[in-house]
């Protein structure tokens, strides 16, 4: 099943939001160990998809 790009910017916003709870002077707890790093990894995966989108209606538009 693929996302759609608004469920993987809804899904992006809360975590980030999550993330920014812990106060950065506080441990933060072992879930949030490589957070940053998925989440960098996930935002480039919902921008590929948000791309590829505006090409194809792009293209799409171009046709008419």
């Amino acid at each position: 099943m693929t996302k759609t790009a608004s469920d993987r910017v809804s899904y992006y916003v809360k975590k980030v939001a999550q993330l920014g709870v812990v106060h950065p002077a506080k441990k933060k707890p072992r879930s949030h160990t490589y957070r940053q790093q998925r989440l960098m990894q996930y935002k480039a995966a919902m921008h590929k998809q948000i791309d590829a989108h505006h090409n194809k209606i792009s293209s799409v538009l171009k046709e008419r």
